[in-house]
């Protein structure tokens, strides 16, 4: 998605976009700053880094794209995989309850966190711009088909 857009940006680690972004913010906190990831980063292997920027509260925008797999990797159960779904790493279902992004941030109180789905164009700029307005740590789950892997 960087590649798309009019911004600077940088391609950081798996999973360390967060601690990246604070870092960006805390040498220069005048600038807007904003994360991407996906579910795979976020809700998985990165999970503390979210839940931690939220406690924090430091203003920045994390997005994160949740297409409920693990996309480039063909497809396999993620945080949020639905429970009893077949991917390619659960050939008899998924048999863990998947996460819920926004009751797991809210709980870590954060004061601004949506799921807008990813085929709904102008909620997800409306909804961009409240969130860089927003005083604070905020956090978009944006939901994503996977036309590749996501076959429920």
């Amino acid at each position: 998605m960087s590649q798309y857009l009019e911004w600077y940006w940088a391609e950081t680690l798996h999973w360390r976009w967060i601690p990246f972004a604070i870092g960006v913010k805390l040498a220069n906190p005048k600038l807007t700053v904003i994360s991407l990831s996906w579910d795979w980063d976020t809700y998985w292997i990165g999970i503390w880094h979210l839940i931690h920027a939220a406690r924090r509260d430091i203003q920045i925008l994390h997005i994160t794209c949740d297409n409920e797999n693990y996309a480039l990797t063909t497809g396999q159960a993620s945080a949020t995989t639905p429970i009893w779904v077949k991917t390619k790493s659960t050939p008899q279902g998924n048999n863990l309850e998947p996460l819920h992004p926004i009751n797991l941030v809210e709980t870590a109180w954060c004061k601004f966190v949506k799921t807008v789905p990813g085929n709904d164009i102008k909620q997800l700029k409306e909804t961009i711009k409240e969130a860089i307005n927003h005083k604070g740590f905020s956090h978009i789950n944006i939901q994503q088909a996977c036309p590749s892997w996501k076959r429920w």
